[in-house]
C-alpha cells in the first residue's frame, strides 16, 4: 500500500488533517478532494490508488446523495484499479449499504487509534487494487408494475433471463425450491409481465387444504354434491378466468387429483365435483413444489406422465444460503418496503447487522429474512437499526456457530494456542454484546481501549482481509 497514492473524499475539512497526521506513520499521504467531478478526474488520471471515502452516517441528505453517486460510479464506470477504504462511525447509511457491501475492501472507524491504522496498513498490503466496475459479481433485475427482483447469484441470473422471455408465452411452468425461496413472488411477477396481467391471479397452497377438499377447491362443486355442500361454488381454475393460476405444494396431491390435473393440462377441461358437464379452463398454469418431483416420480409417489408434462420448463430456485451475495441487497429492499408500509424511517444500520445477517443460515429463506427485517424495523428507535432488534434465536445461532468453530479450532492445540483461541472468542462475544462499541467493550473487559485494539490486532479482528477473488464486504468480526 505504501507505494500507492491515496485519495480522501469527504465534505469535512477537518477529517483530512487528522487522518494525514495518523497515516504518516504508515508512509501514506492523502490528497483530500471535496468535489464529485474532481474525484472522478483524479481517479481517471491515476493508474492505481487507495480511495478513502467518508461514509459516516451523520451526514446531510445532500452528502448522502453525493456518496451514492460516487459509489454508483465506482460500481459501473470507474476503470482505475483501486483499493477502497470506507470511513464510518458505528453506523452505515441505509442508502449506501448495498454499494458499500460490494465495494469496500476495509473499514476504518473514525476517529481511529494508532493500532487500527497499523492494522489497516497490514490489511491493504494483502489486497491488490482491482477495477471495481469489472470485478464485482454480475447482477440481474426484473420489474413488474409494483415490485422488482434483483440477484447477484450466478445460478439465479439465467432464471431471471429466461422467465422474462417465457412470461409472455402461454406455457405451463414448474418452480421448484424450498419453502420461502420466493416461488409465489416470482409466479406473481410472471403474471404481471405477461399479456394476462389485467386478468385475475389465483394462488392456492395445496398443502394448506385437507385432502378431501382439494378437488372442490380446484374445480368447484355443485350444491348437494357432498355433505356440507349447501351451495354451489366455483373452483380456482374457473375463478382465474383468462388469468394465471399458481398451484403451490403440488407434490402433496393424491394420485386421483394428479390425474384430474393432468387432464386439465392436456385438454383444458375439468368437471366440478358432482357434475358430469365439462368446463373449459382458459387460465395459464404455474405449479410449484418444495421438493424435487423427479425423485418422487422414481419412488412412485408422483405420476410420471404428469411430471414429464410439467418438466418442459422447470426452474429451480436456490435457497438463500446459496445466495450469499444477495442477502444484503435483499435486506435493504425489505427494509425500504417495510418502512414504506408502516410509515417508519430507517436512515442507518449498525455495522454489526450485515455480518450477522450473512452468518445466519436462514432455514426459512427469503420469507424468514423478510419477517425478521419487519420485526427489526418495528422495534427500531430513532431511525437506527441494530442487532438487538432481531430475534434472539439469530443472535444465539451465530454465537453458537462461532463457539463451535472455537471448539473445532482448539482440537489438538497446545495450551498456549487454546488460551489464545479462548481469548479471541471472548473478545468476539464481548464486542457483539456491546454493539461493537470499542469503548464499552474495553470497559466491560476491564482493559483500556488501546489494550483492546492491541488484542484485536493480535488476533486479526480489526478488519477482515478481503481476497481479490471475493466480491463481498467482510465487516469487522
Amino acid at each position: 500500500m505504501m507505494h500507492l497514492p491515496g485519495i480522501l473524499y469527504t465534505s469535512d475539512t477537518q477529517i483530512g488533517l487528522k487522518l494525514n497526521c495518523q497515516l504518516e506513520e504508515i508512509n501514506l499521504k492523502l490528497k483530500t478532494i471535496f468535489c464529485h467531478e474532481d474525484l472522478k478526474r483524479a481517479l481517471q488520471e491515476s493508474s492505481q490508488t487507495v480511495l478513502f471515502i467518508d461514509l459516516r452516517a451523520d451526514q446531510s441528505i445532500q452528502e448522502i446523495e453525493d456518496r451514492k453517486s460516487i459509489l454508483q460510479y465506482m460500481r459501473e464506470q470507474c476503470t482505475t484499479p483501486v483499493k477502497v477504504v470506507s470511513i464510518i462511525d458505528q453506523f452505515i447509511p441505509l442508502e449506501l449499504l448495498e454499494s458499500a457491501n460490494f465495494l469496500t475492501d476495509s473499514y476504518l472507524e473514525y476517529p481511529p487509534v494508532p493500532e487500527e491504522i497499523q492494522s489497516l496498513a497490514d490489511d491493504l498490503d494483502s489486497i491488490d487494487p482491482v477495477v471495481k466496475s469489472t470485478d464485482l459479481p454480475e447482477s440481474r433485475r426484473i420489474f413488474d408494475q409494483n415490485r422488482y427482483v434483483v440477484t447477484y447469484t450466478e445460478a439465479m441470473i439465467p432464471i431471471l433471463d429466461q422467465i422474462t422471455k417465457i412470461a409472455r408465452h402461454n406455457v405451463t411452468l414448474l418452480l421448484v425450491g424450498e419453502t420461502g425461496t420466493g416461488k409465489t413472488t416470482l409466479a406473481s411477477m410472471i403474471h404481471e409481465l405477461s399479456p394476462r396481467s389485467a386478468e385475475p391471479f389465483q394462488n392456492i397452497a395445496c398443502g394448506a387444504l385437507p385432502s378431501d377438499l382439494i378437488e372442490s377447491e380446484l374445480f368447484g362443486h355443485l350444491r348437494g354434491s357432498f355433505t356440507g355442500a349447501d351451495r354451489s361454488k366455483i373452483g380456482r381454475f374457473e375463478a382465474a378466468g383468462k388469468g394465471t393460476l399458481l398451484l403451490d405444494e403440488i407434490d402433496i396431491l393424491s394420485s386421483k387429483d394428479q390425474a384430474k390435473l393432468l387432464k386439465v393440462i392436456e385438454t383444458g377441461q375439468f368437471e366440478p365435483v358432482g357434475s358430469t358437464e365439462s368446463r373449459i379452463s382458459e387460465a395459464r398454469l404455474i405449479v410449484a413444489a418444495n421438493v424435487e418431483l423427479d425423485e418422487l416420480t422414481r419412488n412412485n409417489k408422483f405420476r410420471s406422465d404428469l411430471y414429464y408434462r410439467l418438466n418442459v420448463l422447470q426452474f429451480r430456485l436456490p435457497a438463500l444460503r446459496e445466495r450469499p451475495h444477495d442477502i444484503i441487497p435483499l435486506a435493504v429492499q425489505f427494509i425500504t418496503e417495510c418502512c414504506e408500509q408502516h410509515g417508519i424511517t430507517i436512515s442507518k444500520i449498525h455495522r454489526s447487522v450485515p455480518e450477522m445477517l450473512k452468518q445466519y443460515h436462514w432455514p426459512g429463506n427469503l420469507r424468514e429474512l423478510k419477517n425478521q427485517i419487519q420485526r427489526a424495523v418495528l422495534f427500531s428507535n430513532q431511525g437506527e437499526l441494530t442487532a438487538d432488534e432481531f430475534s434472539p434465536n439469530i443472535i444465539v445461532e451465530v454465537d453458537q456457530s462461532n463457539q463451535a468453530k472455537l471448539y473445532q479450532d482448539m482440537e489438538n492445540k497446545s495450551l498456549a494456542d487454546q488460551v489464545a483461541i479462548s481469548e479471541k472468542h471472548l473478545l468476539q462475544k464481548s464486542l457483539s454484546e456491546n454493539g461493537y462499541r470499542k469503548t464499552a467493550t474495553a470497559k466491560a473487559l476491564g482493559i483500556s481501549r488501546v489494550g483492546l485494539y492491541k488484542k484485536m490486532r493480535k488476533y486479526g479482528m480489526l478488519e477482515q482481509k478481503k481476497s481479490t477473488t471475493k466480491k463481498k464486504i467482510q465487516a469487522e468480526n
